[in-house]
């Protein structure tokens, strides 16, 4: 484990599942040739220490390519560029259903001047709830904002009995895309880009990890100071556009946040507060036995759509410790009780968009689930 850390913070090796403490789980790496030379050096792969997953990613990538370059129109059951996604968002905004309110909030910019934006669909109603729901603060994992849409779509439509009843309880804000510059990065250029594009001083290497950036424990653990590597923190505490938007719309919300999820992908597990160490050990929060509570069921419920496995817990036990993470910040500074990070299916960053149905699914089931858990401990 600490090898692997080790060079996922001073390599230029690209980790697409991060090395963690869940036993079982594979840590995954794009590797060139020379590199698998030195992988295999540290991880023989004659002694089942290392596998091969994927003999030619290259090979993948050109066929993915080939297949979306032929796409010329928004399709929500596949990848989708950020220009097509702002525009099925106006869609969604100017075609609401009667009763209900669909309006786009601009609550920030990203470093090269892209909005940050929000969709929330509302209904009248005194004192009513918000669930919050956003992805892609890292850039390449495309199957949680495909993954997101559906929910919205859903919840937009208004046509299963279930998301009918939820929106007549809560109010639903959806922020599909929170690093559009890596984003598109990742169409224009480097897939597996994960970070921003943000231009470091003194460095030939772009981009900050937005969740390692936000004012909370910022740089203490589980985040580089090398703006070569993934996890590269930022020059300061909330030094990012991105970060301090996010940051300045969880204040302003917060108060009537029932439940963020901030998702990502390739983990297969539900996280909760918190990521950081106190006096060396992980850090426990005051009301774990309820987070736990609710983050069994919403698991369960994943589990049980399709008979897959999902781990669930305090972030920092069941990965690794890390700081300045958007969970953190929500809880301690927001104050928002009921902050989960979902890693979604694979494989990998990369999965075919046959994995997009699958992952709706089981996620909107952990979802109503995850409410419904909520709602029964409130009680």
């Amino acid at each position: 484990m600490q090898l692997l850390k080790h060079l996922q913070r001073y390599s230029d090796i690209d980790f697409l599942v991060e090395p963690t403490r869940i036993i079982g789980k594979e840590a995954v790496m794009l590797v060139d040739p020379d590199q698998l030379i030195l992988i295999d050096s540290k991880f023989p792969i004659s002694t089942g220490k290392a596998r091969i997953l994927n003999g030619n990613v290259e090979k993948d990538l050109e066929d993915m390519w080939k297949r979306l370059d032929q796409k010329k129109v928004f399709n929500i059951n596949d990848y989708n560029t950020l220009e097509d996604i702002n525009s099925e968002l106006d869609r969604y905004a100017a075609n609401c259903k009667e009763g209900v309110t669909c309006e786009i909030e601009e609550f920030g910019n990203s470093v090269e001047g892209r909005p940050l934006r929000m969709l929330k669909i509302t209904k009248p109603g005194p004192d009513r709830k918000v669930l919050v729901f956003d992805s892609t603060i890292h850039s390449r994992e495309w199957l949680a904002p495909a993954t997101l849409l559906k929910v919205l779509d859903l919840i937009h439509k208004q046509e299963e009995n279930d998301a009918i009843e939820l929106l007549n309880k809560y109010d639903f804000y959806f922020s599909i895309i929170l690093n559009p510059d890596g984003y598109v990065y990742t169409w224009e250029t480097e897939r597996f880009w994960r970070k921003t594009r943000s231009i470091n001083p003194n460095s030939i290497c772009n981009g900050v990890d937005l969740d390692r950036n936000f004012d909370i424990k910022w740089g203490t653990v589980g985040a580089s100071t090398n703006p070569c590597t993934d996890e590269f923190c930022g020059s300061a505490k909330a030094s990012e556009p991105e970060t301090k938007a996010i940051q300045d719309l969880s204040l302003r919300i917060g108060h009537k946040v029932l439940a963020w999820n901030t998702m990502h992908t390739a983990a297969q597990t539900i996280l909760f507060a918190w990521s950081v160490l106190e006096d060396g050990v992980c850090k426990m929060a005051d009301d774990h036995d309820d987070l736990s509570r609710v983050a069994d069921a919403y698991a369960d419920a994943i589990e049980n759509t399709y008979g897959t496995v999902w781990r669930r817990g305090n972030s920092c036990l069941l990965t690794y410790p890390t700081s300045g993470t958007q969970n953190d910040y929500l809880r301690a500074q927001a104050g928002i009780k009921w902050v989960y990070t979902p890693g979604l299916r694979g494989p990998g960053f990369n999965p075919g968009s046959n994995a997009i149905e699958p992952s709706f699914r089981e996620y909107w089931n952990g979802v109503k689930a995850m409410i419904k858990a909520i709602e029964d401990t409130k009680q």
